[in-house]
């Protein structure tokens, strides 16, 4: 592989071979694209924790398509009932939290700009990212099914900390997921 073609390969999506089973996994618990107040106090929640600017619960379903059930920052509500400035939905070539899925484990991004595979993510100009972090949504049988994500039109010096309390927030909505569970 030349430098020029493994370049080109660090900063496209990564494969998705496991998008059947979590689409399976999201549907058996009843975790469904759709938009949830619960997830909602989540998201509102990281932005305390962490100072970011956005944040949410993100489900990546089969051909990574992602949806959000809950979100917070700015553009994210509908105002005099017009449609919000950020939706719920993304493709998976627009954002980091792919990578998360992909990798199974926490990421933290300090300045998306020093890292060639995420500095040409489409949302970097779309709404001026410049730090991510996201931690797995993890079940009990060890499926990733999707993230607890923050990021930030900042550069941050996220810490061993921080990451450990998304973790935490991210096993704490998987368990909410799984006590849930449609009987």
């Amino acid at each position: 592989m030349t430098d020029l073609e493994h370049e080109f390969r660090l900063t496209i999506t990564p494969s998705d071979p496991d998008g059947s089973k979590r689409a399976a996994k999201l549907q058996y618990w009843g975790a469904l694209p759709e938009a949830d107040p619960e997830y909602d106090d989540v998201a509102k929640e990281l932005l305390e924790l962490t100072g970011a600017t956005w944040s949410g619960v993100n489900f990546v379903g089969e051909g990574q398509a992602q949806f959000f059930p809950g979100i917070a920052g700015p553009g994210t509500e509908s105002v005099d009932g017009k449609e919000p400035e950020i939706g719920r939905e993304m493709p998976a070539e627009a954002g980091y939290c792919v990578h998360v899925v992909a990798r199974e484990k926490a990421m933290a991004l300090n300045n998306v700009l020093d890292y060639s595979r995420f500095a040409t993510n489409p949302v970097v100009d779309a709404l001026g990212i410049r730090a991510y972090m996201g931690a797995p949504l993890v079940d009990s049988d060890g499926h990733t099914i999707g993230t607890v994500w923050v990021i930030d039109n900042k550069t941050h010096e996220w810490t061993q900390d921080d990451v450990d309390a998304m973790k935490a927030v991210a096993a704490r909505v998987m368990k909410r997921i799984e006590e849930r569970k449609p009987r």
